[in-house]
């Protein structure tokens, strides 16, 4: 009798820890909505500060960033400063993974969003796949970054279909044996993908580092660094990240 009194103490009592654990939670992240809601869309002349003072102390070039994005966490305001914040830094290449696929749907709301953070901050931003949303530099000599977004439609469905159009022979790939190799392929496979280098950077939030549908040998040099715990994305952490990522040493199997 007294061993099951206990027990039932005890799990109301690990109720009880835990309900008072996900009220704090809460409570934290309605702070934090609130607080980024203030400035939801800013790119301040700190936020500008901050990133010309780390991009002195870089000495690892970083080519291709990419951002999954998660649309039911991140807003496009949040992924608008991203786009400012590598614009400001130097980055020429900024790609969103689209883990939704909404954001591929909203590919032009996210361009009016960039370009309403902008606010004369000079360079160049190109969109890849939508020419025509391409914002102008204000006169003012600057850097460039191409943005592209992709999804998962982008990686085994893209190879499938490219081997059906091989087969159907709707697309040349040239080969010296009866088989294919795997460099002649990918020849062929360029050509269903824009050409930008490899990705160096991917960022992701949440507590899971997974991939995501991005294809191996596409990433397989690139470092994975976890931009936020909670997918609230600040320039504290966005710095923290290039932080990491310059002090990271690759040896290559060495």
């Amino acid at each position: 009798m007294l061993s099951r009194l206990l027990r039932q103490f005890l799990y109301n009592l690990i109720h009880l820890i835990v309900s008072v654990l996900v009220a704090v939670q809460n409570v934290y992240h309605q702070f934090w909505d609130i607080k980024s809601n203030l400035f939801k869309s800013e790119v301040t002349n700190n936020d500008i500060k901050i990133i010309l003072k780390l991009i002195t102390k870089m000495n690892k070039k970083l080519n291709h960033l990419v951002i999954l994005a998660d649309t039911d966490h991140h807003s496009l305001a949040d992924l608008a400063r991203v786009v400012i914040w590598s614009l400001i830094a130097g980055i020429p290449y900024v790609s969103f993974h689209d883990i939704t696929g909404e954001l591929r749907h909203n590919e032009e709301k996210l361009f009016r969003e960039v370009e309403r953070s902008k606010k004369g901050i000079p360079g160049f931003i190109k969109w890849s796949k939508m020419p025509d949303l391409n914002g102008y530099t204000n006169g003012v000599q600057g850097h460039t970054v191409v943005i592209n977004i992709f999804s998962n439609s982008d990686g085994r469905p893209t190879i499938a279909q490219c081997i059906q159009d091989i087969a159907k022979g709707t697309v040349h790939c040239e080969r010296k044996s009866s088989e294919y190799s795997a460099q002649e392929l990918g020849k062929t496979l360029a050509l269903y993908y824009p050409s930008i280098p490899d990705p160096d950077l991917i960022l992701y939030s949440g507590s899971l580092c997974c991939t995501k549908g991005l294809l191996p040998w596409q990433i397989r040099l690139a470092e994975f660094i976890q931009l936020s715990l909670d997918y609230h994305i600040t320039i504290d952490s966005y710095v923290s990240a290039l932080y990491k990522y310059n002090k990271y040493d690759q040896r290559f199997g060495k």
